[in-house]
């Protein structure tokens, strides 16, 4: 009886004009097209193999129109931990990965997905996440690149170069390399997906002072870095947060002393960085705080300043076109945040249901831990 209903439904599934079945098929989730589409026919495995409809399901994912994407797990929670033990000279560290459940409540609850880690050197590593591409998360730890996709429990070493060998003739003698961060996008005209990293190249005896800058290129599925003319316009890059978002990276710059918002992006098609006009902010309240996220697929940037009386005021910017680069202020609410949530030091993401603050001022509340703050949108 089940092969029968099983026969009956690819029938059916089959007799559907072939423009119709691609655009149900672009709604589906990556999980499904692998594990279940491919496996009911040759024909439909041959359509969703191609690469003209893994371009234009991963452009639909791009542009934000896939909302099957949320699926996945929006909170994600990061552990480290280093086992000490005195007579090992290897050093053992392990991180995990560990999704998170918000039930509307006080708790937060553990979710179905978890991922571990380790790394073994000498000295104890110190792991920073460079950016998050959809499913991906890309993790340096003791010198090597990682690129993890915790939910198939992957992970990819990325290749290492001799970057830190300058030409001493171009930059002198005293110079040193850092590797500052990582970006990825879609290159939609070559169908790859590109990883760039950015130098800073500074003088050894003085920090501050920047002589140059080095951008390098990475395909997926290639061994090598390749050297791009671009480099960011700006020596001495500092950035608050960095987004994938539209196939480009996305970097919010710190406000500059005019407190103008300035937000750095890399074309991976062109292979070149660029400035991407920011919303006119209504606020002038010079003790507002800027964040910038993804909001259903969409660019977005979050303002945070006090009201006074224990209460701020959050106003959120989305990018409704990117091409035309228009901004629209989608949410502007009054939180009270009595007693004791300033947000000052809080960093802010995006949930299933809208967007929360992870306040890390312990230095004032040491006793109660990290606060955070759930808006439901």
């Amino acid at each position: 009886m089940e092969m029968v209903r099983c026969n009956e439904i690819r029938r059916q599934l089959m007799d559907l004009p072939t423009d119709l079945l691609v655009d149900i098929l672009l709604r589906l989730p990556v999980e499904s097209l692998r594990y279940c589409i491919r496996r009911v026919c040759k024909t439909l495995l041959n359509t969703v193999d191609s690469r003209s409809f893994i371009r234009q399901h991963t452009l639909s994912l791009i542009a934000g129109n896939n909302h099957v994407v949320c699926r996945v797990p929006q909170l994600m929670c990061l552990l480290e931990e280093t086992p000490l033990d005195e007579e090992e000279i290897i050093i053992t560290t392990f991180v995990t990965l560990q999704s998170l459940r918000y039930d509307g409540g006080t708790a937060l609850t553990k979710g179905e997905f978890t991922f571990t880690h380790s790394t073994s050197s000498p000295y104890q590593p110190r792991y920073m996440i460079h950016f998050v591409f959809y499913n991906l998360l890309c993790m340096e730890a003791d010198e090597h690149c990682l690129l993890i996709n915790p939910l198939l429990k992957q992970v990819l070493t990325l290749p290492t170069d001799n970057i830190r060998q300058l030409d001493m003739t171009k930059y002198g003698p005293n110079c040193h390399v850092s590797l500052r961060f990582y970006g990825m996008g879609f290159d939609d005209i070559t169908n790859t997906y590109k990883i760039v990293r950015v130098s800073r190249i500074w003088h050894k005896e003085d920090y501050l002072e920047t002589l140059g800058m080095l951008a390098h290129i990475l395909v997926l599925g290639t061994n090598s870095w390749r050297e791009i003319p671009s480099v960011p316009p700006c020596m001495g890059l500092i950035y608050t947060y960095n987004l994938c978002a539209y196939g480009d990276m996305h970097w919010l710059m710190l406000r500059g002393r005019d407190g103008g918002v300035r937000i750095l992006s890399f074309d991976f098609k062109r292979e070149e960085f660029h400035w991407t006009p920011a919303p006119t902010l209504r606020s002038s309240n010079k003790n507002s705080i800027l964040h910038m996220l993804s909001l259903r697929g969409s660019m977005a940037i979050v303002e945070t300043f006090p009201l006074g009386e224990g209460a701020i005021k959050v106003e959120i910017w989305v990018m409704k076109d990117y091409t035309k680069k228009e901004w629209a202020r989608e949410y502007s609410m009054n939180v009270d945040v009595r007693p004791k949530y300033g947000l000052k030091y809080a960093t802010c993401g995006e949930w299933e249901h809208g967007i929360f603050f992870n306040d890390h001022n312990m230095m004032c509340f040491k006793s109660e831990g990290t606060t955070r703050l759930f808006l439901d949108l």
